[in-house]
C-alpha cells in the first residue's frame, strides 16, 4: 500500500506536524508514503525521516485557481508514476487538487478535517472524497450538521501524539541553560504556542499577565511561534507596561526542549479543530489552562486534566494560571493526569492503526 499525502505547505504547524507524524509512523508500519506539497521550513525534517517530498505551485488562497488545476495535474503524474493507491489531502486547497488528481487517474481519495470551513462554497462543491477524518467529535458534528456530509463517510480518528517524544527528562541544569538561551529570567514561566494569529487569541494571555505577574510574584510569559499577530502583541505587551516580562520566540522544531522550561501551558485558541501544540503540553506533563471550544472540550473533559475558560475571558485566565503556579502540588498533579490522558486517548499509535484500518477499507471497498 501507498500512499500520496498532499498539504498546500509544510511550515511548522498543526497540520504540517500532523502529515509528518503520520507519515513517519505509517512508514515504520511498511506503508509507503510520499508526500506532495508548496514545501516549507520543515522539509529538512521529511529529509531526516527518509519521507520522500515532492514540489507542487500550489500555495495560493484560490481553491479553483490555476496554481490549483495545474497542481492536480502534476499530482496526477506523481500517481501514476510512484503507482499510489490512495491520495489524501488535508487543506481546502489541496483538497481541490486531490480530487481532480483522482478524476484524471481514478485513484481513490481520503481527506482530513483539520478545523472548520465556510459553509457556502463546500455545500456547492464537494471535496471530501470517499472517507473525511475528523480530528475531533467537534469536527465530525460540523462536517454533518454544517456542511452535510453524509454521517457514513466520516470517520472519527483523533489526532496523535508520540509520546516518547516528550518522555526525556530535562535536569535543572538543563532548563537553566534552556532559559539562558531564550533570555528569561529565573521566575516562572506561563508559555503558549501556536500560530500568531488571531484565531489562536494570544492577545487574551497577553492581556491576562499583568494579574499574573501580580499574582505570582513576578511570572513571564513565552509565547512561541510565527504569524501576522507578532508586532500587534509586541505593542499590547508595550502598552500594558510589561513588555520586559513577554518573550517571544520563532517557531521551533524541538517542542519538548520550550515545553521542558513551561510552570504552565495557556492555549487560549478562539476557534479550534482539536489543538496538536495542547496535545503536545500534555504529553510533556504540563498543567494546561485552554478555551472551552471545539475540539479542546474533547481533550479536557475532566477538571483533573487541565482547566477550560471561557473563550477570551482575561480573569479567568489569569485567575486559573495564579492559581496553578500557586500551588505544586496540583501543578504537579494535573501534569501527570494530563501525560496520562494523552498516551491513553490521544497516541500517535493508535491514530495510525486507525488510519491504516481506513485505508484498507477504502481499497477493499474498490476492489
Amino acid at each position: 500500500m501507498k500512499i500520496l499525502q498532499v498539504t498546500t505547505h509544510i511550515n511548522i504547524g498543526g497540520i504540517a506536524n500532523y502529515i509528518l507524524s503520520l507519515s513517519e509512523a505509517l512508514a515504520a508500519k511498511g506503508v509507503g508514503v510520499v508526500v506532495a506539497s508548496g514545501g516549507g521550513n520543515l522539509e529538512g525534517e521529511f529529509r531526516l525521516r527518509k519521507i520522500p517530498h515532492m514540489r507542487l505551485n500550489i500555495k495560493t488562497k484560490f481553491e479553483f485557481g490555476p496554481k490549483v488545476i495545474l497542481s492536480a495535474f502534476r499530482l496526477a503524474n506523481i500517481v501514476r508514476r510512484e503507482r499510489i493507491d490512495i491520495i489524501h489531502a488535508h487543506t481546502r486547497v489541496s483538497q481541490v487538487a486531490g480530487l481532480l488528481a483522482s478524476l484524471l487517474t481514478g485513484v481513490p481519495y481520503v481527506t482530513t478535517c483539520h478545523g472548520y470551513f465556510k459553509v457556502r462554497s463546500r455545500k456547492m462543491i464537494d471535496t471530501w472524497g470517499c472517507r473525511v477524518i475528523a480530528i475531533s467529535d467537534a469536527v465530525r458534528r460540523h462536517l454533518k450538521e454544517d456542511l452535510g456530509v453524509d454521517d457514513g463517510r466520516i470517520r472519527l480518528i483523533y489526532s496523535g501524539v508520540d509520546q516518547y517524544k516528550f518522555t526525556r527528562k530535562y535536569s535543572d541544569e538543563d532548563k537553566a541553560d534552556i532559559m539562558r538561551e531564550l533570555g528569561l529570567k529565573d521566575a516562572p514561566v506561563v508559555g503558549t504556542i501556536g500560530r500568531l494569529s488571531q484565531v489562536k487569541g494570544q492577545r487574551y494571555l497577553v492581556q491576562a499577565m499583568p494579574d499574573i505577574i501580580a499574582g505570582t510574584g513576578g511570572a513571564q510569559c513565552l509565547i512561541v511561534g510565527d504569524g501576522p499577530e507578532k508586532l500587534a502583541l509586541e505593542n499590547l505587551a508595550k502598552a500594558l507596561s510589561i513588555r520586559d516580562s513577554v518573550y517571544f520566540a520563532p517557531s521551533y522544531v524541538d517542542t519538548p526542549k520550550l515545553l521542558a522550561i513551561m510552570d504552565v501551558f495557556v492555549f487560549p485558541s478562539v476557534k479550534e479543530g482539536l489543538g496538536i501544540a495542547l496535545l503536545e503540553a500534555m504529553a510533556a506533563g504540563k498543567a494546561c489552562v485552554a478555551s472551552d471550544i471545539g475540539g479542546i472540550s474533547d481533550i479536557i473533559e475532566d477538571p483533573s486534566y487541565g482547566t477550560l475558560v471561557p473563550v477570551g475571558d482575561i480573569k479567568a485566565i489569569a485567575g486559573s494560571v495564579t492559581a496553578l503556579i500557586g500551588d505544586k502540588r496540583l501543578l504537579r498533579d494535573m501534569g501527570n493526569n494530563a501525560r496520562r490522558l494523552a498516551a491513553e486517548k490521544f497516541s500517535l499509535d493508535a491514530m495510525r492503526d486507525n488510519v491504516i484500518e481506513l485505508y484498507k477499507g477504502v481499497l477493499d471497498e474498490k476492489k
